[in-house]
């Protein structure tokens, strides 16, 4: 009985001991994630530029950036009010985008994208804006396109207004002008042509346009109403 026993005891702890080696100790370990520094890269605020004509008759460029502000006088039949236009982009490959603002009576406001095709081949024009967001892919606002920029060496150019009849304009012989504006609290005159519905340049409807493919900002406009550029800020 007493061998039975110690064989019992024996067998124990043999199994505890093999037990034992079979245990190994858990380790954790512990991981350091590294960070890496994200660069901000900042957009260019420079987009284009004014032309600007200096006392001494040399042209000067004025830089046009994001979220500069165009501010236009309105006349439509006696009612005066200011049209502002925020730049958000001016480029070739994503066009023309702007935030605008009037002080007429609804505080009428909104957004506007001109799509890359219609800043480049557009020849018709929209006028009237009701406020919200509007995008145009065959139509330009505030700016002469590309293609009726380039037609001027022919003297001649077709636009649409508002989705009216075509007209065709005319560069008159005597086209230079040099419209006064304040453009970041100083006084300049801007390097600027004229375009009329009539070949003599006497037609009820005239177009001031800045001096340059690179920027053809339509400085005036009286086509039944007046809109005209006063100020950069």
């Amino acid at each position: 009985m007493k061998k039975i026993v110690l064989l019992l005891l024996v067998l124990s702890t043999n199994t505890v001991l093999l037990a034992q080696k079979k245990v190994k100790k858990k380790t954790t370990k512990t991981s350091t994630v590294k960070t890496k520094k994200v660069k901000v890269v900042e957009q260019n605020p420079y987009l284009t530029e004014m032309y600007v004509i200096n006392d001494n008759g040399e042209t000067a460029l004025e830089p046009l950036k994001r979220g500069d502000k165009l501010i236009y006088e309105v006349n439509a039949q006696g009612n005066k009010y200011d049209f502002m236009v925020t730049l958000n982009e001016f480029n070739y490959e994503k066009g023309i985008d702007f935030n605008y603002e009037m002080t007429n009576a609804k505080r009428t406001k909104g957004h506007v994208m001109i799509s890359r095709d219609a800043k480049s081949g557009a020849k018709k024009y929209i006028n009237y804006f009701a406020g919200g967001d509007l995008i145009l892919t065959d139509a330009s606002s505030v700016w002469m396109s590309y293609d009726n920029f380039m037609d001027m060496p022919t003297k001649k150019t077709v636009l649409t207004f508002d989705n009216g009849a075509e007209e065709t304009f005319y560069r008159p012989e005597n086209d230079e002008t040099r419209p006064i504006i304040i453009y970041k609290g100083k006084t300049v005159k801007l390097d600027a042509f004229i375009i009329n519905n009539a070949q003599d340049g006497k037609g009820a409807k005239t177009l001031t346009i800045q001096n340059t493919s690179a920027n053809p900002l339509i400085i005036k406009m009286d086509i039944g109403f007046t809109i005209e550029l006063k100020e950069i800020k």
